[in-house]
């Protein structure tokens, strides 16, 4: 049953309102929000209704690339009043306030701010698509990694308050803006198929810097950043153009029907020529492809009638991929890139870059 704010909710919006940001976090929308309205966050917070943030409530402002903000359905209605938006607006935009996040009813609107967010990571918006949208002070956006790529501004952001307002400048490195757009044409030609295809040669990438970071032209990149080469957090931004040269023999064995041992040692090859190339070491980085080898050697038994099955999504030009039984049997549909790929990781350790 839908709560109509009443006697003890807000009856009108703030005077002062700000525009939403596609993706953006719960807890940035709020800040911006109270700031807009010369409010401080606690004020805003006591309008919207009851509830507790961290144990220690000056990290909410002062960290806001870690903590986000959670409400029941009353506080979600609270909420949309103040924000002058109706609340089923505010939960196609902000992740934060999805069916899966409100927290339990009751007659009271609450409100959370846990220190970690429930799932995913806070990165900073690009600053000139923030600008676009009349936006002069940092936002954030709930992201599956802890970091995000602006192709239309070139611009690289994560979860650091260390690295500038601007955020990385990509100029300087287009070979990475080419492998984010490998990416994102695997997502849109085999939807999550792709995706996940993409994970995997992601998470192999994630353990050829772990065990070979000094590789020069991975330094060379975090040097052009202005990173630290051995900063865990500058891994993603370095390994993204091999993930994608790598994604694309993924794809192509993935193509074909015949994956017997010949076929597995011929495509090892082929991924060893490349690491050559890359100046990595063939012996250290062969493990991570045998293990991917081994979850993909039994691909799905192919319906007759395949072509069939795609009618109906040929508008947006999807292609029919599905991935082979041993990885199926391993990732989720949803979540970060090591949670989408079928290889495992390092226990404490996250491809995120945190």
């Amino acid at each position: 049953m839908l709560h109509v704010p009443g006697l003890y909710g807000p009856l009108h919006p703030l005077p002062l309102q700000v525009r939403h940001l596609a993706g953006e976090s719960t807890g940035s929308f709020v800040n911006r929000l109270a700031h807009r309205n010369a409010l401080g966050l606690a004020d805003f917070l006591d309008r919207v209704g009851q509830g507790k943030a961290s144990a220690d409530p000056s990290r909410v402002e002062k960290y806001p690339q870690y903590t986000e903000m959670y409400v029941n359905r009353a506080g979600l209605e609270y909420l949309s009043v103040l924000a002058g938006e109706p609340a089923s607006v505010l939960q196609r935009v902000l992740p934060g306030l999805a069916e899966r996040h409100l927290l339990p009813d009751g007659d009271k609107a609450v409100w959370k701010w846990p220190w970690q967010p429930f799932e995913g990571h806070l990165a900073r918006c690009c600053p000139v698509c923030a600008q676009a949208r009349g936006v002069d002070e940092p936002a954030w956006l709930m992201t599956p990694e802890s970091w995000s790529i602006c192709v239309r501004h070139l611009r690289w952001s994560d979860d650091s308050r260390a690295q500038p307002e601007a955020g990385i400048r990509l100029r300087a490195l287009p070979e990475v803006v080419a492998g984010h757009e490998v990416r994102v044409r695997l997502a849109r030609r085999f939807g999550r198929a792709g995706e996940e295809l993409f994970a995997d040669a992601f998470l192999v990438a994630a353990h050829w810097w772990a065990s070979m970071p000094h590789v020069l032209r991975w330094v060379q990149r975090a040097w052009t950043t202005g990173l630290d080469a051995r900063d865990v957090r500058v891994m993603p931004l370095v390994v993204y153009p091999e993930a994608a040269q790598l994604a694309r023999l993924m794809l192509r064995f993935e193509q074909s029907p015949v994956r017997d041992r010949p076929a597995r040692s011929r495509w090892l090859g082929q991924v060893g020529d490349l690491m050559e190339t890359w100046d990595l070491d063939i012996q250290k980085g062969t493990v991570p492809l045998l293990e991917w080898l081994e979850r993909h050697r039994m691909p799905v038994p192919r319906a007759p009638e395949d072509a069939k099955t795609a009618q109906g999504v040929s508008s947006s030009r999807r292609r029919r991929l599905v991935l082979a039984l041993g990885h199926n049997r391993l990732v989720t549909g949803v979540g970060s890139l090591e949670q989408r790929s079928c290889l495992p990781w390092q226990p404490g350790t996250s491809v995120s870059g945190l």
